[in-house]
């Protein structure tokens, strides 16, 4: 047995198929003859958007709004001008050109400590390798004529080659290198097809024609598995399938505890494109619209226009749910060209979100604006984040204000009572939380930043990982100030970091009164079957417990002993 880890649960049985992939150098040249190269740029950009559209058509509804966003990236005028600029002005050739440009891109992508972004990177990646097979005039294999009961092995699989599968072939995914969050575990995900990555070494564990069984949760891959090992997957395979059933049942119902406590289960987001993944989990609204992403998939400022369109389109296709906006969150080290940010040491402690915002002042107000005008259209509060001080939060409050006297005067409809919170993601706002809570609507919690703040470590730093914990007991007895902070001025508290799907971390947050979960929409019906699972009065004796613990050790264990 073999084991990597599981990104798609299910149980797949098939023979090994290996798609292995050509090892390039671009190789620089100077041409004399730009336009020549500019043709083949724009021929292999068009032929591949062709391509895409092509998948659109013919896809699900949910594969359609990932191969949408894949093709937004693909049109996207940053990396067009950026390949188009290398090869007028410094007479690349087309293929080093687009390597070169392409890569400018994902080097500011990477930067920027977030799996969401590092996921689109990758796609950049592909669209850049598509576009390079193309000028060099190269096909890849037909992913669509692969045989029954395939399993795919791969170095690492793109969006665009899992979107070219024949899903009824394909019986699993096995790759080195993959992430959970990335659009090809997405559709995995959505066409119940097991994926396990992470192995090591993978074509030389693998060989063309062997016959395979694999589990898609466990990541255990059993090569010519024997009767009794056989047998133990179906018998998986079926529990899984009977668990799918049950979660659907889970859909548009409340979420609530078994002695009647009721929470909001809500969703992030990055862009509109994301609702449709949101509507169909029966999220009960959006607890974090990061619209750092409409200026970072923008080469220049995106005006108030824009900004408002995006905002109105998730406002209305919410149909009255909340939607929560987060203001612009950037910084040092979220990289964007026509911002001009300065290079900084530590840019988790520099100017960033709510710093950079209130020292410009006029482009945070084309936000604020754009985000009122939208409130017309639905329910939207306003969130803003990297709060540290009291003055900070009293300055954005006067700057709404001025915003909507501006609206008045051009008769511009918005909601008067839009609700103004901010995120509690440094430890001096959660000590302080009863003081911001008498100045605000409503708190959400950013537990990513957070337990780095708190524990001082970055959470992209893989040296110093085991460190960074959410069951650090000062990082659990600021959730607990935050959210009493915040119930005793009589305003509710959400949370949007990981924490809030952390199976082992709700009974603490539902003990503690947390009164909205915010997370990924493809974990809201297995919350929300685990909070009805719970009874709340178990869970605040389960606090008396944690609270009284010294490590983060002993709280795990404390935790797990919760579910036995």
């Amino acid at each position: 047995m073999i084991k990597g880890k599981g990104i798609s649960k299910g149980i797949g049985f098939g023979k090994i198929f290996i798609l292995e992939k050509r090892d390039r150098k671009i190789q620089k040249k100077n041409v004399e003859n730009t336009e020549d190269e500019l043709k083949k740029f724009k021929e292999a950009l068009n032929e591949e958007e062709k391509e895409i559209e092509e998948i659109i058509q013919q896809s699900s509804i949910k594969e359609k709004e990932i191969m949408n966003a894949y093709l937004m990236i693909l049109k996207d005028p940053t990396l067009i001008i950026e390949t188009e600029n290398l090869i007028k002005n410094f007479k690349y050739n087309a293929e080093y050109a687009t390597e070169e440009g392409f890569n400018k891109i994902v080097e500011m992508f990477n930067k920027i400590n977030d799996d969401y972004m590092s996921e689109r990177a990758k796609d950049i990646i592909d669209i850049k390798n598509k576009i390079i097979d193309k000028i060099f005039g190269e096909d890849n294999f037909n992913l669509k004529k692969l045989p029954q009961n395939t399993i795919l092995v791969a170095k690492e699989l793109t969006t665009s080659e899992t979107a070219k599968l024949d899903f009824e072939n394909v019986s699993g995914i096995i790759t080195e290198i993959g992430g959970v969050n990335s659009h090809t575990a997405i559709m995995a995900r959505t066409h119940s097809l097991p994926f396990v990555t992470e192995i090591h070494n993978i074509f030389e564990v693998f060989n063309n024609g062997q016959y395979v069984g694999l589990n898609g949760k466990t990541g255990e891959i059993y090569i010519n598995p024997s009767k009794e090992e056989e047998n133990k997957l179906l018998n998986i395979q079926k529990l899984i399938e009977e668990e799918n059933d049950e979660l659907k049942e889970y859909k548009d119902k409340d979420t609530k505890t078994k002695d009647g406590f009721k929470v909001e289960l809500v969703a992030n987001i990055g862009i509109p494109s994301d609702i449709e993944k949101v509507i169909e989990s029966t999220a009960e609204g959006i607890g974090l619209f990061r619209s750092e992403f409409l200026y970072m998939n923008s080469e220049k400022m995106p005006t108030e226009e824009q900004q408002f369109l995006a905002y109105k389109e998730v406002a209305e296709k919410m149909q009255g749910k909340p939607v929560i906006i987060r203001t612009l969150d950037v910084g040092g080290d979220k990289e964007i060209k026509y911002l001009n940010l300065p290079k900084e040491t530590n840019p988790f402690l520099g100017y960033r979100a709510i710093r950079l915002c209130l020292d410009n002042i006029e482009m945070f107000k084309i936000q604020i604006r754009a985000i009122l005008k939208a409130s017309a259209y639905g329910n939207i509060s306003i969130m803003i984040p990297m709060i540290s001080s009291i003055e900070e939060l009293r300055k954005t409050k006067k700057l709404v204000e001025e915003c909507k006297k501006e609206l008045e005067e051009k008769n511009i409809k918005f909601k008067e009572d839009i609700k103004l919170g901010i995120m509690i993601e440094i430890p001096s706002t959660a000590i302080m939380a009863e003081k911001f809570a008498k100045e605000c609507d409503f708190f959400s919690i950013g537990t990513n930043d957070l337990i780095q703040y708190t524990v001082a470590v970055e959470r992209g730093n893989e040296k110093i990982a085991n460190l960074y914990s959410q069951y650090h007991p000062a990082v659990i007895k600021l959730i607990k100030m935050a959210i009493d902070g915040a119930h005793k001025e009589g305003i509710f508290c959400g949370m949007c970091g990981e924490v809030a799907s952390d199976s082992k971390m709700i009974p603490l947050l539902i003990g503690m009164g947390l009164d909205e979960f915010s997370m990924n929409s493809n974990k809201i019906l297995q919350t929300r079957k685990l909070i009805g699972n719970l009874d709340k009065k178990q869970c605040e004796k389960l606090i008396e417990k944690v609270e009284n613990l010294e490590s983060s050790s002993d709280i795990i264990k404390e935790l797990k002993n919760f579910f036995e």
